[in-house]
């Protein structure tokens, strides 16, 4: 083996390092921060879903009948919001003020284009893994069990980083009995 060959191997290997660790720490940042996406119109669930008290399932109306919650329909905001104009005051938005009349301004606008909004989608999931929002919500889990204390939130963010080993975690503290932990720890529970 000529002395070329030998030292090439040796010169990735740096090179595979430093890429695994930019995509490890960037694959943390992103699960462990406390700002959501940028959204197209500054929707607070801190004043929906905590001062309003509006349950999830008002908005996310199919929570209780598919696998997905659905984002809420333009016809449900604007059901509201062509009564509720919203309060012409400076409102503090995840560090900086912005005015809720305006922002409600902006789903108007929208509504007048018949424009849907391009919401940024905040929890992803890998395409192997299947989890249904109606199975958990019809068994009593609670929205913030996986997506946190909400309605503290004005942008959402994820909260727990949704890994395998969490779910099983969740899937042992409620299994009923021991042959429903082995359903609900079989792989096919959620990867099918």
């Amino acid at each position: 083996m000529s002395k070329r060959a030998k030292i090439l191997p040796l010169a990735l290997v740096p090179v595979l390092v430093l890429l695994g660790l930019y995509f490890k720490a960037y694959e943390k940042a992103a699960e462990s921060s406390t700002k959501g996406p940028q959204q197209p119109i500054l929707f607070s669930h801190k004043i929906h879903a905590g001062e309003n008290q509006i349950p999830c399932e008002y908005c996310h109306s199919y929570v209780t009948k598919s696998p997905k919650p659905g984002i809420p329909s333009m016809q449900k905001c604007m059901g509201c919001h062509l009564q509720v104009a919203g309060r012409d005051v400076d409102y503090e938005y995840d560090g900086k003020k912005i005015n809720i009349k305006q922002e409600i301004q902006k789903l108007k606008d929208y509504w007048d284009k018949k424009t849907p909004i391009a919401w940024t989608k905040v929890y992803y999931l890998p395409d192997h893994v299947h989890f249904n929002h109606k199975r958990h919500v019809l068994r009593g889990i609670e929205c913030r069990t996986c997506h946190g204390d909400v309605e503290n939130m004005d942008v959402v963010y994820r909260v727990p980083k949704l890994e395998m080993g969490w779910c099983i975690g969740c899937h042992e503290q409620n299994a009923r009995n021991e042959e429903e932990l082995t359903q609900l720890k079989d792989c096919l529970t959620c990867h099918y």
